[in-house]
């Protein structure tokens, strides 16, 4: 933790990281090295604790439910506290998803939901009792996690 580039320097091997194919998403992940499996998981998602304000500015941020009206919020906006995660955009339809986001012990984690090839970009949708759990909160965080403008990598 702490250090500038921390999030490219925790890329797994066979990932890279490019130019998404998403017309103006910024960076992305691919990848590289033989083809991921279905099932493959990877995670989770490291960021900053944040507050609500805080997470519902950023385009780098999931909410965790906790329990009853208890919800966190992880930002990855700062590379130095993110991991390589923080790269990977969200799908645009169900057809070029290859990634589902799911919460698990309190942590976001990806879990590969199609063969993942060499050369194709690693892309994420959410697990539905994922988002049914946190409603408005995730419906708005999730949006501003597609928006072009929100995902603007550096």
């Amino acid at each position: 933790m702490g250090v500038t580039d921390r999030a490219r320097q925790t890329l797994p091997p066979g990932l890279e990281i490019q130019k998404s194919s998403i017309p103006d998403a910024g960076l992305g992940v691919f990848n590289k090295g033989e083809t991921v499996p279905v099932g493959a998981h990877f995670g989770p998602y490291q960021g900053e604790l944040v507050d609500r304000e805080e997470a519902m500015n950023s385009g780098y941020s999931w909410v965790i439910h906790m329990g009853r009206q208890c919800e966190e919020y992880i930002d990855a906006k700062r590379e130095m506290h993110a991991n390589w995660m923080r790269y990977v955009n969200c799908a645009r339809n169900d057809g070029e998803q290859n990634l589902m986001a799911y919460q698990y012990r309190g942590e976001i984690l990806y879990r590969c939901c199609r063969p993942i090839n060499p050369g194709q970009e690693l892309l994420v949708w959410y697990e539905e009792k994922y988002a049914r759990d946190l409603g408005r909160t995730f419906d708005y965080l999730w949006n501003k996690k597609c928006s072009a403008n929100g995902k603007v990598h550096t």
